[in-house]
């Protein structure tokens, strides 16, 4: 029997990729047996109100370049071509659409944005569709999953030992029959804002942006505070 594809769905504002994007994507692929995954730049973030966010066409050009040498990784313009804001379950059924039946699907998460997962458009649908991968972000704790209705009766020792790093992953079978599996990946001190902040002062990374990502950045100008970005 011919196994089922298993493509991971990676999500984000990408403003600007970086390595930490990157080693999510890979250390996720690796530790839980993806044939590919795609990173896919929002186009109208619906979470995003009231902050700037670099033109798609720039994210998108960025996440292409980001992805070169990275055989089992690809970027989208799914949501950047669709029409109005970018609401995850819009996208999962455009890929079903686009994927042989039977593929499964596999929603990648920090888990900062889980904890929000219940303001998401259809989350139940979601995870009726979706097998949920939830990774470790600094300053979240996987024991504040507790908050969520559904995951209040886990056991909490699996939590706590994820947070102390005794175990690096667990797994939880949901009602929907589709699976969350939480996953303590390794800590990457980088993050976009930071990256912002620095190129608009004028001043360069070494080793957080895929040279490539970096190259582009120089020379369209962007994120600097006297350009105006097209």
């Amino acid at each position: 029997m011919k196994k089922a594809l298993r493509v991971g769905i990676f999500g984000g504002t990408f403003n600007p990729i970086h390595q930490g994007h990157l080693a999510i994507a890979e250390e996720v692929l690796k530790t839980v047996g993806l044939d590919w995954v795609l990173l896919i730049p929002a186009g109208r973030p619906p979470h995003k109100k009231g902050r700037k966010v670099l033109p798609a066409k720039h994210r998108l050009a960025m996440a292409r370049l980001a992805v070169q040498g990275h055989a089992r990784m690809e970027a989208s313009d799914l949501e950047i071509t669709r029409r109005g804001k970018s609401y995850t379950i819009e996208t999962v059924k455009a890929l079903e659409r686009n994927y042989p039946k039977g593929t499964e699907f596999y929603l990648i998460l920090g888990l900062d944005a889980f904890l929000e997962f219940d303001s998401w458009r259809s989350p139940d649908d979601l995870m009726a569709r979706c097998h949920i991968v939830v990774v470790s972000r600094p300053g979240y704790r996987f024991s504040d999953l507790f908050r969520l209705d559904f995951l209040s009766r886990t056991d909490p020792a699996s939590l706590n030992e994820l947070d102390a790093g005794r175990r690096s992953r667990l797994e939880i079978l949901l009602s929907s029959g589709t699976r969350l599996i939480l996953i303590r990946v390794t800590a990457h001190d980088v993050s976009a804002t930071q990256i912002r902040d620095h190129l608009s002062g004028g001043k360069r990374f070494k080793n957080l942006l895929p040279p490539l990502v970096e190259s582009y950045i120089m020379n369209h100008g962007l994120y600097r505070r006297a350009t105006r970005s097209s």
